[in-house]
C-alpha cells in the first residue's frame, strides 16, 4: 500500500534526529503489514471519526504519535507529534 505523506508531516519530520526517523519508518513498515500489532495501539481519534475518511492514530512511543486517514489505495499521514498534534 501506498504511504502518502502531508506538507504538514514532512514538516514535523525534518525536526527529529535521523534515529528518529527511522523508528518511524521502521513503525510504518510495520503497519503496513499489521496494523492490528500491539505495539501500535491502533485507533481512531474519536473527535475526528465522523470525517470522510476516519482519522485514526499509531503510537511510536509512548508520547509520539501519528495522525492518518486510510484510503483504499493508499495510507495519507496527516501528521506527527505529541498529544496536542490534531486536528
Amino acid at each position: 500500500m501506498k504511504i502518502v505523506p502531508s506538507p504538514r508531516f514532512l514538516k514535523q519530520m525534518a525536526k527529529y534526529d535521523k534515529k528518529f526517523r527511522e523508528k518511524v519508518y521502521k513503525k510504518l513498515d510495520l503497519f503496513v503489514r499489521n496494523k492490528n500489532h500491539p505495539s501500535l495501539r491502533y485507533k481512531s481519534v474519536v473527535a475526528l471519526k465522523n470525517e470522510y475518511l476516519p482519522v485514526k492514530e499509531i503510537s511510536i512511543t509512548m508520547n509520539i504519535r501519528i495522525t492518518l486517514q486510510e484510503a483504499k489505495d493508499h495510507i495519507y499521514l496527516r501528521n506527527i507529534g505529541g498529544h496536542n498534534i490534531l486536528p
